[in-house]
């Protein structure tokens, strides 16, 4: 028998006969969890993202049309409450990390895990490569993630309960879940599968889940009314994602395993099976099945591999009851080390021997030799922000003061935007202005502005709607790291051909 068969068979003990939470070493395991994020916080930059977040947090709505609110409104919290430094901005993923660490523990209790699982299914949420990754960073991925989990428990809640009020609870979660990111829609069609699929179906036949609905809609509201004023231009984003659908399905197997790492992924593959077919998780399959399905799902549609990254924390969860039985009846090692102890010891030594491709643990010049951003590729863009904006800055400046007076400064990303928005006060730079998705909302440039500083826009481009077109400068990051802004031409454009209103149409880039 496999090792995935005989943990499924060791697993006989009833999911409702469950011991104590060991709340004092999952509180440990989650308290090292932010610790390690935090000090990395610092090590390179902003990712480019966090500057269009912050960007966006100075145009607080209730849609934007790359996102829902709640990630700019984030950023604009820990930019005021930190003081506007990059170590407050990642104190909130941070302890996103720490809520998953506790959120899967508790999972796994509910699914029968006693202290020693408990402890298992900690310290696999803390050493999740896929967990590590994004929780270094504020971008949408890290109220998603959460939500996603607090979901599935409270889903679990109602399953283990049968008390029909709790659909109240998971009404205001996937409300909440749906102003960070659209993607708890696919996690709530794999619930009502799930449901339907088991037992649980009698559970949909209650009051309650209408009043949920009417709850999460109320909260989903804002951002929809937004999208349906705005003209729907998520769909636009929608269809630009979909052009790398045919790689995402080709990369997407191997980044599960990736992602989460070698030595997890027999703990949650254990976790689907055994939550699907044990008898001991029945009460739960419900959550098992729409786990399984939104993996699949995403595969399918041609999503990104991390896009259902926050199912896993359910799959842990599920394997470490059947692991925690399987390991107890396995001789010590050496005859005085558990078979526990030799697990979690390799958890550790897996999440640092991935480390370098999670976290900014290595010197950024190193990127140019060992370059980690191929598989992650945010690594890559945390790095030289300030000296972009330095070189953008020189050249403004060295135009005459009357051609300065009339000249804007235009990006051909929101990366950039963003940077010139968080670095550029410093440097006596005016803000920048973007075609890129939001930025393209917040424009265009002054009416009175017929020249600018073109920052990696397509000189063809530039050439149609200015008379002069020049090339004054390359951006180097000086690591010789290979990222979008790499080599980046900087030009400077005159005599705009038409005006701002007119113009700024062709400008736009949603994606």
């Amino acid at each position: 028998m496999n090792l995935t068969g005989e943990m499924q068979q060791q697993a006989t003990t009833p999911a409702t006969d469950r011991g104590p939470m060991a709340w004092h070493a999952i509180a440990i395991i989650a308290a090292a969890a932010f610790a390690v994020e935090m000090a990395v916080s610092a090590r390179y930059g902003y990712v480019r993202d966090e500057l269009y977040f912050l960007s966006a947090g100075h145009h607080l709505a209730f849609g934007y049309v790359d996102q829902p609110p709640l990630t700019p409104l984030l950023a604009r919290a820990a930019e005021i409450l930190g003081g506007n430094t990059l170590v407050a901005l990642r104190v909130v993923p941070a302890l996103g990390l720490a809520a998953l660490v506790v959120l899967t523990a508790v999972m796994s209790r509910m699914l029968g895990a006693g202290r020693t699982g408990q402890l298992l299914a900690a310290l696999a949420a803390a050493t999740c490569g896929e967990y590590l990754g994004s929780m270094h960073e504020l971008t949408t991925t890290t109220p998603d993630f959460v939500c996603w989990a607090v979901v599935l428990l409270l889903v679990m809640k109602l399953l283990d309960s049968r008390d029909p009020r709790w659909w109240l609870a998971i009404g205001a979660g996937v409300g909440v879940a749906s102003e960070a990111k659209w993607n708890i829609a696919f996690l709530v069609a794999a619930l009502g599968a799930g449901f339907l699929a088991t037992g649980a179906r009698g559970l949909l036949r209650s009051k309650y889940l209408l009043v949920g609905c009417v709850v999460a809609a109320a909260l989903a509201a804002p951002d929809l009314i937004w999208q349906a004023a705005h003209g729907w231009p998520s769909i636009d984003v929608f269809r630009a994602l979909q052009g790398d659908a045919g790689h995402n399905r080709i990369v997407y197997w191997p980044g599960q395993v990736l992602y989460t790492g070698p030595v997890l992924v027999p703990l949650w593959v254990t976790g689907a099976i055994w939550s699907v077919r044990s008898a001991a998780a029945r009460p739960f399959r419900a959550v098992g099945i729409a786990c399984v399905i939104v993996i699949v799902v995403q595969f399918v549609l041609g999503g990104k591999a991390y896009y259902s990254g926050a199912a896993y924390t359910f799959l842990l969860a599920a394997g470490c009851v059947p692991a925690e039985r399987w390991l107890a009846a396995r001789r010590p090692l050496a005859g005085r080390i558990p078979a526990a102890a030799v697990l979690a010891a390799a958890m550790l030594a897996g999440a640092v021997i991935a480390a370098p491709v999670t976290l900014p643990v290595l010197p950024a010049r190193t990127l140019h030799f060992v370059p980690v951003q191929k598989i992650n590729y945010d690594l890559g863009e945390e790095i030289a922000w300030p000296r972009l904006v330095a070189l953008v800055s020189h050249e403004y400046h060295a135009l005459p003061a009357a051609q300065r007076q009339h000249t804007t400064i235009l990006t051909g990303n929101y990366g950039e935007s963003g940077a010139i928005d968080r670095y550029g006060p410093g440097f006596g730079l005016p803000q920048a202005y973007s075609g890129a998705n939001n930025f393209w909302l917040w424009g265009p440039p002054p009416a009175a502005d017929t020249s600018a500083v073109a920052v990696n826009l397509d000189p063809a481009f530039l050439h149609r709607e200015f008379r002069h077109v020049r090339q004054v400068a390359t951006f180097w990051n000086g690591l010789g790291v290979s990222d979008d802004e790499q080599g980046a031409g900087v030009y400077v454009a005159t005599g705009l051909r038409s005006t701002w209103a007119q113009a700024w149409p062709a400008f736009r880039n949603y994606g």
